[in-house]
């Protein structure tokens, strides 16, 4: 005979699943911890519009941009692990800024349920064109015979575009100073304007900017040139191997989100991104998918947080941020 306890413990787990099957009946959010108009935006409203269509339920992206993506992540990490708030994290977010900020309340691994590889996106090392730069050497000339650093903007301390300005830097032999923004959009308003000299935000972020001229595009991160801009080099094939990187982003979810939920969406998702026309309109966002498990997203977060830590460390930014 089943004691009362025992009866409501698998009344519990038993609607439990029923909610997981169900899942969703209401609206779902979707945290973007950036501001509107970067990568993470756009690939929120992507994944947003798709899941809208094949759950037959609002999908409603939220930005909440601020600390290099630190407050949007811990606003997925705290929240209730119930299906009804997931999130777009990214390398910045999970394996960047803890390192940088050390007091960062989160870990990559442990306080997340990661659910799907959504894109990568590399990224692009543009300069003004009154710098009159065509070309990687010009750009390395350039620097050298300058008589002060170069100025680069990101979308603030402990982003990916910070982080690889300096890779950047320190492997081409240059000097530059970083100039940190609250976000995207306001670091490209101010280069395009001629106050600063180059960036380093993804090819997504400045994709519209590279096709008017009113930034010219010298290498990209990609591991090979990226088939909708064929005339871009990458750093690779100039002779840097090392600064081949994509600065990713992932669905993430509150720590112990049920299986069933988590399973149902990287179903889903991974459907979507491995369709060829989905393929067609990353790549005009300057996209990459990359197919994964979940446990294999999990060892790859872990991998790209060993991989970081080194360069945050030699560029001298671990624990700035603390």
């Amino acid at each position: 005979m089943k004691t009362p306890f025992a009866a409501l413990l698998i009344l519990a787990a038993t609607l439990t699943h029923a909610s997981a099957q169900d899942w969703p009946t209401r609206p779902v959010r979707i945290i973007a911890p950036f501001g509107v108009g970067g990568t993470a935006d756009i690939v929120s409203r992507v994944i947003a519009d798709h899941l809208s269509s094949a759950f037959k339920q609002q999908f409603v992206v939220e930005n909440r941009p601020g600390a290099g993506g630190a407050i949007g992540t811990l606003a997925i990490a705290r929240a209730e692990p119930d299906g009804y708030t997931l999130g777009v994290t990214n390398v910045s977010a999970l394996t960047l800024v803890p390192v940088i900020n050390p007091k960062t309340a989160y870990k990559a691994i442990g306080d997340f349920t990661h659910v799907a590889y959504l894109a990568g996106a590399p990224v692009t090392l543009a300069v003004h064109p009154s710098a009159n730069v065509k070309t990687l050497s010009e750009f390395i000339e350039h620097a050298k015979k300058s008589p002060k650093p170069l100025t680069y903007a990101s979308a603030g301390v402990g982003s990916d575009g910070h982080v690889m300005g300096e890779a950047i830097a320190a492997t081409l032999k240059v000097k530059v100073e970083h100039v940190p923004y609250r976000g995207t959009s306001q670091g490209l308003t101010d280069a395009v304007g001629g106050h600063i000299v180059f960036t380093t935000f993804t090819l997504a972020s400045s994709a519209a900017f590279i096709r008017d001229g009113t930034l010219r595009a010298v290498a990209i991160t990609s591991p090979e040139r990226m088939t909708d801009y064929p005339d871009l080099p990458t750093f690779k094939e100039l002779g840097y191997p090392s600064l081949v990187s994509l600065t990713w982003y992932v669905m993430s979810a509150p720590p112990n989100l049920p299986k069933d939920i988590a399973e149902k969406l990287n179903r889903e998702l991974e459907s979507f991104l491995t369709k060829p026309e989905t393929a067609q309109q990353l790549r005009r966002y300057g996209l990459i998918h990359q197919p994964m498990t979940m446990p294999q997203l999990s060892t790859f977060i872990g991998s790209e947080s060993a991989r970081w830590t080194p360069v945050i460390e030699a560029a001298g930014l671990a624990g700035k941020g603390g």
